[in-house]
């Protein structure tokens, strides 16, 4: 007589081996997500940091003088057409608010651009 198929033994054997990769592979694919978030968040920040230096530019007579900062919404750099109407923090997948505020400080005569994430509760620069 001859038999196809496989045994009980073999097919648990053959979801053990199964559970073991899933459990070994699950925690370097969440990680890996997790860091691709974070730098896609990071490079976010980086492009409302860069659309407040254009801000800057483009309105001089209102930057600081030394020592002193200014605050712009990331609603005004929208208005001014200096980023995407639609910006997205990649983390929370929710829509950066309009109210983010971008600090813009003059420090020994050297403007920095500092975005205030309040929601993260850090600053990042």
């Amino acid at each position: 007589m001859n038999k196809k198929g496989f045994t009980l033994a073999e097919l648990l054997g053959v979801i053990t081996i199964l559970a073991m990769l899933a459990l070994l592979v699950t925690p370097v694919v969440t990680k890996t997500i997790k860091n691709n978030k974070q730098k896609l968040y990071n490079i976010q920040i980086s492009e409302i940091e860069k659309a407040a230096y254009n801000y800057a530019i483009k309105n001089t007579d209102v930057l600081p003088e030394e020592g002193v900062t200014i605050v712009v919404t990331l609603g005004e750099l929208k208005k001014e057409g200096l980023i995407d109407k639609e910006v997205r923090n990649p983390i929370t997948k929710e829509l950066f608010s309009d109210d983010l505020k971008i600090e813009i400080g003059n420090i020994n005569n050297q403007y920095t651009y500092t975005v205030l994430d309040e929601e993260a509760n850090e600053e990042k620069e």
